[in-house]
């Protein structure tokens, strides 16, 4: 696993931790069954073992890192039930977050969005898909910040750090019109038509199902046989 981060200052340790390592989950930057130790994790943040214990101690009992022994601690492999449960309460909670974006949305939020759009755009052109990965994760939850609904977005973020590895290995397959129903999203909020903009942040969430699920045999399948091989 290559370092995703870059050294902290002194303000706040704990949260920067638990912040920094948050993103990388978010973004991708750590990848499912990556093997993460305090002492490393510590080096790579520039800061010291407490911090770091604490931030992963907080991530385990979130669910979104598993610790098998004392010393190893992972990224999870997810189970096609738990993807299938994420999916649908996704569905359903993004999907409110587009609608009452939409009623509020801004003209300096339409205009926000679509910069973050065409960043994307450059990104997977250029086959940078960390940032394209960034790019995603940032424009689905922005739309619970337009929306103003912050306790939605606590617990969409909670899904997305458990999403954010697997959606990573899925950007790896360099799948077609990743920004097409995004582009919908923005029309539809442009047009004040929030009915839209659910359907069209659902269509979106959808569309990756499939090569989902595929991505979640394979991972498993990789990770019985490195278990067989121990």
């Amino acid at each position: 696993m290559s370092d995703p981060f870059e050294i902290l200052g002194r303000t706040s340790l704990g949260d920067q931790v638990y912040g920094r390592i948050a993103k990388a989950l978010l973004t991708g930057r750590m990848r499912p069954n990556d093997k993460l130790t305090i002492r490393g994790l510590a080096e790579q943040l520039g800061v010291s073992t407490t911090p770091t214990r604490d931030a992963v101690k907080q991530l385990t009992q979130e669910g979104v890192l598993e610790q098998r022994s004392p010393k190893d601690v992972r990224v999870p492999v997810m189970q096609a039930e738990t993807y299938l449960e994420i999916l649908d309460i996704r569905l359903h909670l993004e999907g409110l977050a587009a609608e009452r974006a939409t009623e509020r949305a801004e003209s300096s939020h339409i205009k926000a969005l679509l910069k973050l759009l065409e960043r994307n755009d450059r990104a997977i052109a250029n086959n940078n898909y960390s940032t394209a990965t960034e790019g995603n994760q940032e424009f689905h939850l922005a739309l619970s910040d337009i929306a103003n609904m912050p306790n939605l977005q606590k617990i969409l973020r909670g899904l997305w750090l458990q999403m954010g590895p697997l959606v990573a290995c899925y950007y790896d397959t360099n799948p077609p019109d990743l920004n097409l129903m995004h582009y919908e999203v923005v029309r539809a909020m442009e047009t004040r038509e929030p009915a839209r903009a659910r359907d069209a942040i659902r269509s979106d969430i959808l569309v990756a199902k499939s090569a989902m699920l595929d991505q979640i045999e394979a991972l498993n399948t990789e990770f019985r046989g490195a278990v067989a091989g121990e």
